[in-house]
């Protein structure tokens, strides 16, 4: 369960990714602030899945990591909440050219916000390798390549979508071989 609950932001983005408009102009307006209210939601989940996963590392490690997961789903949700809602509404009330100045903070407070995550899941990833070795590999290189790619692609297509559900796969092969419990099963079916 954990597993899925870990992946389920990544492909919600990635699904919503699929829509994400290009451009914003008076015909993409109503959707681009529309799809922005239901990110806002979703968007602080791939935190908290960050969250849930640095439950595994050790506390040098987890407690920093977690603070990095708050600065990205705080600076990454005003990257949204200013970019993906503000700039809407401005343009549904054809005020597209004033809101320039929210497109540039928004977009410098979502580029923090995308590093602190690209932090986290780095530190997820290195503490998994030391964990797990071998059986880590597949989540950390999935984890770190979508968070590389989330670094500037949000979650348009087609880099965005694949950023994101590079992440999903690497958050779900991550919780699957750190899964509490876990190494008890696979240590007690070997012969």
């Amino acid at each position: 369960m954990r597993t899925l609950i870990v992946a389920l932001p990544g492909l919600v983005l990635a699904g919503i990714g699929l829509t994400h408009p290009h451009h914003l102009d008076a015909t993409t307006a109503q959707w681009w602030r529309d799809m922005h209210i239901i990110l806002a939601v979703v968007f602080p989940l791939l935190g908290a899945a960050q969250w849930v996963l640095l439950e595994d590392t050790p506390a040098y490690v987890r407690y920093p990591a977690r603070l990095v997961t708050f600065g990205y789903a705080v600076f990454y949700g005003a990257l949204d909440a200013l970019a993906g809602i503000g700039g809407g509404a401005m343009t549904l009330n054809n005020a597209r050219e004033a809101a320039a100045p929210v497109f540039k903070i928004g977009n410098q407070l979502g580029h923090v916000g995308a590093w602190c995550f690209f932090a986290a899941s780095a530190a997820i990833a290195v503490c998994a390798l030391i964990k797990y070795r071998l059986k880590a590999i597949p989540g950390a290189a999935f984890l770190l390549i979508g968070s590389y790619l989330f670094l500037d692609s949000h979650i348009y297509w087609p880099k965005g979508v694949i950023a994101c559900t590079c992440i999903a796969i690497g958050m779900a092969a991550t919780s699957y071989v750190s899964a509490p419990g876990r190494s008890e099963i696979d240590g007690s079916t070997r012969t």
